[in-house]
């Protein structure tokens, strides 16, 4: 019903939030940008409307999600580039530099729905996510996992937490606020975290120094975080990880739609972030990198990974 370059005007828009974005990553003119929306929401009789920061559409979605179908499948067999984006401390790490053959989006999702909705509807063809948060009740999704690491708790080298050395515990850590995350932003994380007797909301500590003989300080400097292996050097050299570790395992995942598993733009997709990954591996302790079906792999054979990618996506 409309052209592809049209349609990527309006999703890109509701994909890269500004029109700027849209026109320097699609190669376009913002005006034909503006202009390309305004028609695509005029031929599917649906508009745009900003909720929360985000471009939402509104109306009948039934045609427009069918052409979605269609331009998704002819990204695929004509060998268009194709869309990925990542949560924001995944992006830095394995998107950059982009992968041959894909567009990168902005990179920096703080939550688990909005991606979730985006290849949903077709606007992305993958999406770097965290494990355990992935989309296991969606049947049209293939989750294929990449890494596993813990989760660390980590905070300023001064802050009272430090001095209570290996006899921290959660309860100590419970009184300090923990670094904010939007509502519901990652399901089964918070699940751990109220397991532990910790709580994202900042009403729920009382930012004092109990038995540390330290007052209350700014909330910055007394804010408990979360780091992995990977991320924990973007912190710098003031912070400082606390002896404890939450209950859960960690990684990095690759989100792609099934039908799509055993194209090989998704498989030379796996390698590289498989190969990306390994790199990583020789100089961060405590990271496993897997093959793609949650077997782990040896960092120091690079050349074995793109077979092992390969099988991987064919075998979810």
């Amino acid at each position: 019903m409309v052209e592809q370059d049209c349609l990527a005007s309006m999703d890109g828009l509701i994909w890269l939030r500004t029109g700027h974005q849209v026109a320097t990553k699609f190669n376009q003119h913002q005006t034909t940008v503006s202009r390309n929306s305004r028609k695509c929401a005029k031929a599917f009789k649906v508009f745009l409307e900003r909720v929360n920061s985000e471009w939402q559409v509104v109306g009948d979605l039934k045609l427009l999600n069918l052409e979605r179908r269609v331009h998704q499948y002819v990204r695929f067999h004509n060998g268009d580039s194709l869309r990925l984006d990542a949560q924001h401390w995944s992006g830095s790490l394995l998107g950059t530099p982009p992968p041959s053959g894909w567009i990168l989006g902005n990179l920096n999702f703080l939550e688990y729905q909005r991606p979730l909705q985006l290849i949903q509807e077709r606007i992305i063809d993958a999406w770097i996510t965290s494990y355990p948060d992935t989309p296991s009740n969606d049947p049209d999704l293939a989750t294929i996992h990449l890494s596993k690491m813990p989760m660390l708790l980590v905070v300023n080298a001064g802050h009272p937490l430090v001095e209570l050395g290996d006899a921290v515990t959660f309860q100590d850590v419970s009184r300090y606020p923990l670094l904010p995350l939007p509502d519901h932003a990652f399901p089964k994380f918070e699940q751990t975290l109220r397991a532990c007797g910790l709580s994202l909301d900042p009403s729920q500590s009382d930012r004092q120094s109990h038995g540390t003989g330290a007052g209350p300080g700014p909330i910055e400097d007394l804010m408990v975080g979360f780091a992995t292996p990977l991320t924990l050097p973007l912190y710098g050299e003031s912070c400082q990880v606390l002896p404890l570790r939450l209950p859960i395992e960690v990684g990095d995942a690759l989100v792609v739609r099934r039908e799509w598993t055993h194209y090989p733009q998704i498989q030379r997709l796996t390698d590289y972030l498989l190969n990306r990954l390994t790199e990583l591996a020789l100089t961060t302790p405590d990271l496993t990198v897997l093959t793609g079906h949650g077997t782990e792999t040896a960092v120091n054979n690079v050349s074995t990974l793109g077979p092992l990618a390969q099988s991987s996506t064919k075998a979810i």
